[in-house]
């Protein structure tokens, strides 16, 4: 009895076996992979081309990547501050020009169904963001751009091109210019004689690797767009677009501007105004990989309709000397504990000289007037008519020359310099970095700079400038 029942059973088994493996399809063939996830379909409605867009709900399925990505959708809100989080699905109170926020649905009010989209400076920014265009909420969009992780959801950055209704704005992919978002023809050299138009200076920053600034400054001329931060007496700059025709179509963005003279603007100067034409010289950047703009604390204006700080054309140089460039403003740059002085008028060649104060001074308080290097550069240091000047300090876990305010430090280079960068000590006691005022100047004349820390404060002794060591590179 036991034997009949045992091969029922066996025969019941092998017949449920067999049935359910026929009834099964191949791993394979299961939407997915069908071995791990969720179990559910990920088949797309598009495949993210020009003709079959990817939706919102495409992406989030498939987990779809890639670069110049078609993506079709509703703008739905934008994202106010640095949390998504704080999302507002309206375009009521927006300030934000930067990003919009897309969806499957015109109504969807979920953070869990939206892509934020980064929208990079230029035509495609103008034409979408809430804060210009409040009209475009709930409006369907098409977008171009890269997928990529963005206010930690997977999101949509370095948008080239963007259709709205029947209109188009930027450069769509394999079109003439596509793929840049750059529009209109690159004009000029980038030289004082004959400067980048705006889609020049836009198509050299686009070379640039993310937060790359150029080797070298370059000038750039246009005519003023839009103003986004006037010139002020608390900051002494300014931001603003400018383009060949003062319409927005290939504009670019001169960023922190210093005033005339590669000085910060004063109370009573002139402000920049709209339809201004400008002559600007600066380093360029390609900021966060998706905004081109010339470097903070390189850029200056150079000429504002025809007119210099000294009243002169734009197109004029000053008074020069021969092959070594004429005279002129340097650069100062501060990144913590460097200080970078450098010169616009020339190209950095691979020349370089260093000095380290420990190798010329040996005993603590030592004044410090001139050091000669030994290519034959002077370095020769001053108080300029203060009480303090400049000493050589020296303890168990510090060497570095002190320079104080008004001081100055003058390099006579056998050629023309093109930058001086100073490494620089921390004050542990103030907790700062010494790397002299930020109304520091140099000037340069010549094979000399001149660099003088600059305090105007009625009290108060400003930051010293404490350096280790001092590496010279000279122009090509």
């Amino acid at each position: 009895m036991k034997k009949i029942f045992f091969s029922m059973l066996v025969a019941t088994m092998t017949a449920f076996t067999f049935t359910s493996c026929e009834d099964v399809p191949a791993a394979y063939e299961i939407p997915g992979g069908g071995n791990g996830g969720n179990g559910g379909s990920t088949e797309t409605v598009g495949n993210g081309t020009a003709e079959n867009p990817y939706t919102v709900e495409d992406i989030k399925k498939s987990g779809a990547k890639g670069s110049n990505v078609f993506v079709k959708a509703y703008i739905v809100g934008f994202v106010p501050e640095k949390a998504i989080d704080d999302a507002k699905f309206t375009a009521e109170g927006c300030e934000a020009v930067s990003n919009v926020l897309i969806a499957a649905s015109a109504d969807e009010t979920s953070v869990d169904n939206v892509m934020p989209v980064q929208l990079p400076v230029g035509d495609v920014r103008n034409a979408i963001n809430l804060k210009d265009n409040p009209t475009n909420i709930k409006q369907e969009v098409v977008l171009c751009g890269n997928i990529e992780a963005y206010f930690g959801k997977t999101g949509l950055k370095s948008v080239v091109w963007a259709k709205l209704g029947d209109k188009e704005f930027g450069a769509k992919p394999g079109t003439e210019g596509g793929g840049t978002g750059i529009t209109g023809t690159p004009k000029g050299t980038g030289t004082k004689d004959d400067p980048f138009n705006s889609v020049a200076a836009n198509t050299e920053a686009a070379k640039l690797a993310a937060n790359a600034v150029s080797e070298q400054g370059y000038y750039i001329k246009g005519k003023v767009v839009s103003v986004k931060e006037a010139f002020s007496a608390q900051y002494g700059n300014a931001s603003f677009y400018i383009s060949d025709d003062g319409k927005a179509d290939g504009q670019f963005l001169v960023f922190r501007s210093l005033y005339l003279g590669n000085q910060k603007w004063t109370e009573g100067q002139a402000n920049i105004q709209v339809g201004d034409e400008v002559v600007v010289y600066g380093k360029l950047t390609n900021y966060m990989g998706n905004t081109l703009e010339t470097a903070q604390n390189t850029t200056y204006l150079v000429s504002v309709n025809g007119k210099t700080e000294g009243g002169s054309t734009g197109g004029e140089d000053k008074p020069g000397t021969g092959e070594d460039k004429p005279a002129g403003n340097g650069n100062i740059a501060i990144d913590g504990t460097t200080l970078t002085l450098s010169n616009p008028s020339v190209q950095a060649g691979a020349t370089t000289v260093e000095m380290v104060p420990g190798d010329f001074y040996t005993e603590n308080g030592t004044e410090v007037t001139t050091i000669t290097l030994k290519d034959g550069t002077k370095i020769v240091f001053d108080a300029n008519g203060e009480k303090n000047g400049p000493k050589y300090y020296t303890g168990a876990n510090y060497s570095n020359i002190r320079v104080y305010k008004n001081n100055t430090i003058t390099f006579e280079g056998h050629k023309a310099i093109a930058k001086v960068v100073f490494s620089c000590d921390v004050d542990k006691n103030k907790n700062v970095n010494c790397v002299g005022n930020e109304t520091a100047t140099v000037v340069i004349d010549g094979k000399k700079m001149v660099y003088t820390n600059v305090f105007k404060e009625a009290s108060g002794g400003g930051v010293q400038l404490r350096i280790t060591k001092i590496v010279i590179t000279y122009a090509k």
